[in-house]
């Protein structure tokens, strides 16, 4: 499951997330991010985004594990629900290319509020001089998207951005999102929730990779999954 999605724990999704190791985080230009804490396992930012009432959020640090086993963890859709506080679903509606396909995500909310649901585009990218590798995703209006009595949400921007260290054995995590639930949902609520998703992410990926029966390659993926041999 490519999951980057998304929002925050009691509004819409929070993914977990936290590594034991001092962080070797992917270096990138700062372009407005502000480091709001820093610990021995993770690194926070958040930027403001013109024209946008939700900030965006970006969270680095280190995993123990190599990188196409991170990245089986987060194509893996059929076991996302796993690891995604509040998702309810998660699964590709077609593949693209190799390297691009289109998923659907189905987010639980408390009963007062409806459910949100997320049509997103996900590009991946493989660079094997660098020993990277991402995946962005958008949310677009796909004819695959099925029609549903939820909330249709947002997910401008988010990104997964995997580098090679040590050796194949360890893996430097980027995670960022800018994501609107839309809806009824004062904005000041969402940035309040959302502000805990790097660290969530985080959390919820190592418990993923601590379970030895995960991991594995999605078969969806297998053929992208085989190229991460650095």
């Amino acid at each position: 499951m490519s999951k980057v999605i998304f929002l925050a724990t009691g509004i819409l999704l929070s993914v977990s997330f936290a590594a034991a190791a001092s962080p070797e985080p992917v270096k990138a230009p700062t372009d407005g991010w502000k480091l709001v804490k820093k610990d021995d396992t993770l690194e926070l930012y958040e930027r403001e985004v013109p024209g946008s009432d939700v900030i965006a959020f970006r969270g680095e640090g280190l995993l123990e594990a190599p990188i196409a086993r991170v990245a089986s963890v987060l194509l893996d859709d059929p076991h996302a629900t796993e690891w995604v506080d509040s998702l309810e679903e998660s699964k590709v509606l077609r593949k693209i290319s190799p390297l691009e396909f289109i998923e659907y995500n189905h987010i639980g909310t408390p009963f007062i509020m409806k459910d949100r649901d997320f049509v997103t585009d996900v590009k991946i990218e493989i660079d094997p001089k660098a020993k990277q590798v991402s995946l962005r995703y958008k949310s677009v209006d796909d004819p695959s998207g099925p029609q549903t009595s939820y909330v249709r949400g947002d997910l401008i921007d988010s990104l997964f951005l995997m580098k090679s260290l040590e050796d194949g054995k360890k893996t430097s995590l980027r995670a960022e999102i800018h994501c609107d639930p839309k809806g009824s949902v004062p904005k000041w609520i969402v940035n309040f929730f959302q502000r805990s998703w790097p660290a969530d992410t985080f959390s919820g990926i190592r418990k993923q990779l601590q379970k030895p029966d995960r991991g594995a390659p999605p078969a969806a993926f297998a053929d992208v999954i085989s190229q991460l041999k650095f």
